[in-house]
């Protein structure tokens, strides 16, 4: 069987979009798949084709990049001739070709998935709203041609006005997550530091570190020392980074923050362990599960997370950790406080659930909705 999966960012770019992806593609070549990505070719100097860990990326060319989406001319051609020579295409929205891949499955008689990994944000501005319409239209399109949607969660599903209109279509696959071999030592020169608060995704205002820095005034009041290690892009970040709002906030509290910047993948698994919890503090639906939550769960750290829908389930199923309300910097840092008592805990008794969001029971369902389009 020969699968097509596409996306608008793929590999070297890190995103919860792109590490999905990743172990989904490479977790079904595993299992004897040939697998074919298509992509944009978001920074030029990448290749136009490569085999990354026994996976075929195709890089269409994409002379620029309007607000968060690849522009790709020759993105029909190259969605053609790739489709024509698969069984099954899988289209990861969102993604605003992602409706060309559609049509030209079903012109094709392929059978099309669509992995929906979140609604879009109305953000302010007539160019952001022009933008949000186009994509969502084109989402529609690509829904109402599925064959299946796959959701992250029911919890999530339930929430969004634009799923509740293709229920019949939707099945509910937790997202392949998976943490290798540890490089502890990231934190090695912070042995010190009593409390080690960690916080891995984009420095911007949808993933809400604002209000998790907002928390130290409350977090001082509570905590001889500590310290929150930020992980992720400080610059270069697709669509753009938000720090220059947070900025007064990490100059304010310059002596509570680290910025670490990023990690390769075993410096962030070893980074889990180092710290005593992980706070997910995102307030908009972008966010609508959280991998980094069950990397760090898998790595015995407890997590704060926002009381998001999707979000929330992690928690809700493993009970390692707190929820809590969004948007509220007291309550954040009251929940942190709280939670920082779970590290020194046996976690085994929680644990044992996070066999529900494995990477080889994720792939195993894909595996049983391909099937079921076979019969």
């Amino acid at each position: 069987m020969k699968i097509l999966i596409t996306l608008s960012y793929y590999l070297p770019n890190i995103s919860g979009l792109t590490v999905y992806s990743r172990n989904l593609a490479e977790g079904l070549v595993k299992n004897g798949r040939s697998v074919e990505i298509l992509t944009s070719r978001h920074v030029k100097n990448l290749l136009r084709r490569e085999e990354i860990n026994g996976v075929s990326v195709k890089r269409v060319w994409t002379p620029f990049i309007l607000g968060r989406g690849p522009i790709m001319p020759t993105y029909l051609i190259n969605a053609y001739k790739s489709v024509k020579r698969v069984d099954i295409v899988d289209v990861h929205l969102p993604q605003f070709e992602g409706f060309v891949t559609s049509i030209i499955s079903k012109i094709l008689g392929k059978k099309l998935i669509i992995t929906y990994h979140c609604d879009l944000s109305f953000w302010k501005g007539f160019l952001n709203m022009i933008s949000t319409f186009a994509v969502y239209k084109s989402n529609f399109i690509s829904c109402s041609l599925a064959d299946k949607i796959i959701v992250n969660s029911k919890d999530y599903a339930d929430t969004s006005w634009f799923l509740r209109l293709f229920k019949k279509k939707l099945v509910y696959i937790y997202p392949p997550v998976r943490v290798g071999e540890a490089r502890v030592g990231v934190l090695k020169d912070y042995k010190s530091i009593e409390y080690k608060i960690g916080y891995v995704g984009r420095i911007s205002k949808e993933k809400g570190v604002g209000y998790l820095l907002a928390s130290i005034k409350y977090l001082k009041e509570k905590l001889p020392s500590f310290k929150i290690f930020l992980v992720g892009p400080k610059d270069d970040i697709i669509g753009g980074s938000q720090e220059s709002e947070i900025k007064i906030l990490l100059e304010k509290y310059k002596d509570n923050i680290i910025l670490l910047g990023k990690l390769n993948e075993e410096e962030l698994w070893g980074f889990y362990k180092e710290i005593d919890i992980l706070v997910l503090p995102s307030v908009e639906r972008q966010e609508s599960f959280g991998m980094v939550q069950i990397e760090a769960m898998l790595s015995d750290c407890p997590v704060v997370a926002a009381d998001l829908p999707g979000v929330r389930v992690p928690i809700r199923i493993t009970h390692m950790g707190e929820i809590v309300e969004t948007k509220n910097p007291e309550k954040l840092g009251e929940a942190v406080i709280k939670d920082l008592k779970i590290k020194k805990k046996n976690l085994d008794e929680y644990s044992k659930k996070l066999v529900l969001f494995s990477c080889d029971k994720a792939i195993k369902e894909y595996e049983e909705v391909f099937k079921s389009l076979s019969l």
